[in-house]
C-alpha cells in the first residue's frame, strides 16, 4: 500500500506540470509563449475569414498567430490575442524611451513606470505602464461601437530581434476575469532553447502561405475550441508515464531494502 501511495503522489505532483500548458513558437520572430490548455491556436483560415468580414486585408495586417479561449462560440466573441512582430532589431535604451514617449503621446497621457511581471497588475484606461526591467510597455484601451464593446490590452516587448506585440482583446464583461491569462501568456515570453521546446513532429512555423484564403462558406467560420491529442503528444505522455513508473520502481526498491 505504501508503494501505491508513493506512485499516486508522484503522479499528482508531476503530471499537471506537463499537461496544463501548450506552446506556440514563432520561428520568424525567434520566441515562444506558453498558453493554458483552456486556450487554443486559431487556424489562419478562420482568422482570415474574420478579418475579411471586418474589411481588413489579411495581407496588409501582418499578424503571426491568434490564440483564443476555448468555447463553442466563434473565437472573436471570446478573449483572444493577436501576436505580431516588428523586425526593428536591437533598440538602444534611448530609442526605446523615444518609442515609449511616442506611444504615450498617442494615448494622451504620460507613462508611469511599474512592473508587468505576474498576473495581478491592474491598468487604468489609457494609462501606459512601462516596465524598464522587462523592456515592455502596456496600455489598456477600449474598442466600442454599436455592436461591440471590448477591452484591448496592448503590450509591446522590446528584445534583440525587434518588438513582440500582444494585442489582447476581451469582451468588456470578461476582461477582469481573463486579465491574468493575458499577463501569464505575455510573461511566458522566451527566446531561449526554441529547438528544445518544439515538439519534434509538430512544429508550428509562421508561414505567410498558411494565411492564404480562397473562397469560404459560413460553416468554416465558427471554430470550436477543441483540440485532438497529436501523435507527438501521445508519445510525450507515454514517455512521462514510463518515467514516473521507473522513478516509482526505484523508490520502491529503496524502501524495500531499508
Amino acid at each position: 500500500m505504501k508503494f501505491f501511495r508513493i506512485v499516486t503522489l508522484i503522479c499528482l505532483i508531476l503530471m499537471p506540470s506537463f499537461l496544463t500548458a501548450e506552446v506556440f513558437i514563432d520561428w520568424k520572430a525567434g520566441y515562444y509563449v506558453e498558453y493554458p490548455d483552456s486556450w487554443y491556436h486559431v487556424s489562419y483560415r478562420t482568422v482570415n475569414i474574420f478579418l475579411q468580414t471586418q474589411e481588413i486585408n489579411p495581407d496588409e495586417f501582418d499578424y503571426d498567430a491568434v490564440l483564443a479561449m476555448k468555447s463553442d462560440k466563434p473565437f472573436f466573441e471570446m478573449p483572444y490575442i493577436f501576436l505580431s512582430f516588428d523586425p526593428a532589431g536591437q533598440l538602444s535604451d534611448r530609442q526605446i524611451d523615444s518609442v515609449v514617449n511616442q506611444l504615450s503621446k498617442e494615448y494622451g497621457r504620460d507613462y508611469i513606470e511599474g512592473s508587468l511581471t505576474g498576473t495581478d497588475r491592474n491598468f487604468n484606461l489609457g494609462q501606459p505602464v512601462y516596465d524598464r526591467k522587462l523592456r515592455a510597455i502596456a496600455v489598456k484601451g477600449r474598442v466600442s461601437s454599436e455592436y461591440i464593446d471590448k477591452i484591448l490590452l496592448e503590450i509591446r516587448r522590446f528584445y534583440d530581434k525587434g518588438v513582440a506585440i500582444f494585442l489582447c482583446y476581451a469582451p468588456k464583461e470578461m476582461y477582469e476575469d481573463v486579465r491574468p491569462d493575458f499577463l501569464s501568456i505575455f510573461n511566458s515570453f522566451s527566446t531561449r532553447d526554441l529547438d528544445k521546446v518544439a515538439p519534434k513532429e509538430e512544429v508550428k512555423i509562421v508561414d505567410v502561405s498558411q494565411r492564404e484564403l480562397d473562397d469560404y462558406d459560413e460553416e468554416d467560420f465558427p471554430e470550436p475550441g477543441t483540440k485532438d491529442l497529436s501523435s507527438s503528444g501521445i508519445i510525450l505522455v507515454l514517455i512521462i508515464v514510463l518515467a514516473i513508473i521507473l522513478l516509482a520502481a526505484i523508490i520502491f526498491f529503496i524502501f524495500k531494502r531499508k
